[in-house]
């Protein structure tokens, strides 16, 4: 399944004037697209920008960028996230979700090409497509159906349909208190509302191996693809959408999943781990169980190395889209 990248080439070269111009102007532009916009929310920004200037000035001058005032153009509110209330986690300080924020857009304009970093602030780019019981893609994009809840999403497609997304953004270690310089962080893991049966079909169809670990198997690989060897996730109650009503599920979502895969919570209300996960020894399997789980393992391997294996093939061609991981290793009668 070949990718079309469709993006004026001319864009990027456009000079460092030109793109300080157009950066310069994305108050004006959120204005203009009142949609985005209340008086209050307008207010809110202003406010926190003018008393925390120096944090917000040091955001503007990241996106000076041209392919990063490409996505401003697109989205006037990128340069304003951090000042918006709950920007990622629960409770984290605009210092810090404006560190987060400079973090993610400057590594992914130090580690991709210019052409892939404008497609991959645009639209979705298929990293696994693959047919056995259904059409699956597995695919990476802008977090366009909650922008507060992390910076890039990790999308599984059932037939043409997101059924299962997972967000993260690539963030300074100490904004949740670990010692790695950087981690990837992961502030959502949810099924799409009314998408139960795709879910239930996927999951049938891929070893058994479910939506969420299918994609935390993908975040394995991009994160190994740019050199990111620790991650960190949300613990329920610091979630952004959390609420008590429903806090059996989000326990269920959140720690639960983590606590199962053997990462330990801390005190800071998050779930840390070097990367790769180590998987449970084998021998903690119970009899019946272990042929399975291997299948299961050689799988989520096969996903991880293809997803990996696609931003290494990207960065390496520079300015070409290869094909993403297809088809005949990953189907689920070709492992092992």
């Amino acid at each position: 399944m070949a990718v079309n990248l469709n993006f004026p080439l001319n864009r990027i070269g456009a000079s460092e004037e030109h793109a300080e111009g157009v950066f310069l102007e994305p108050l004006s532009m959120l204005i203009r697209q009142k949609r985005t916009w209340s008086a209050a929310l307008l207010f809110g920004f202003l406010w926190h920008a003018v008393t925390n200037i120096g944090a917000h000035r040091k955001v503007l001058r990241v996106f000076k960028h041209p392919a990063l005032a490409e996505a401003v153009r697109r989205d006037p509110r990128l340069p304003f996230k951090h000042l918006t209330h709950d920007f990622l986690v629960r409770g984290f300080t605009i210092p810090a979700r404006a560190a987060c924020l400079m973090h993610h857009y400057k590594r992914l304009h130090s580690a991709l090409p210019d052409l892939l970093l404008c497609r991959i602030l645009r639209s979705e780019i298929p990293l696994v497509d693959f047919h056995e019981g259904g059409h699956f893609i597995i695919s990476i994009g802008p977090s366009w159906s909650s922008h507060k809840e992390g910076e890039l999403s990790l999308n599984l497609h059932v037939d043409g349909e997101v059924v299962y997304v997972l967000s993260f953004t690539i963030v300074p270690g100490w904004v949740v208190e670990s010692t790695a310089p950087e981690i990837l962080l992961i502030s959502r893991i949810q099924g799409v509302k009314g998408c139960y049966p795709q879910i239930s079909q996927a999951t049938s169809a891929l070893h058994g191996v479910a939506p969420a670990p299918l994609l935390f198997a993908a975040l394995q690989g991009v994160a190994g693809a740019l050199g990111i060897h620790a991650m960190a996730a949300v613990s329920a109650v610091r979630q952004i959408a959390y609420e008590e009503q429903y806090a059996a599920a989000f326990h269920t979502a959140y720690d639960a999943f983590f606590a199962e895969m053997g990462i330990a919570a801390t005190g800071a209300g998050f779930f840390l781990s070097a990367l790769p996960i180590a998987e449970k020894p084998l021998t903690s399997i119970k009899q019946g169980h272990k042929l399975r789980t291997r299948e299961k393992r050689a799988f989520k391997q096969e996903i991880e190395s293809a997803c990996a294996g696609f931003f290494a093939d990207i960065c390496a061609q520079s300015s070409t889209f290869p094909e993403p991981g297809t088809c005949a290793n990953l189907l689920p009668g070709a492992v092992p």
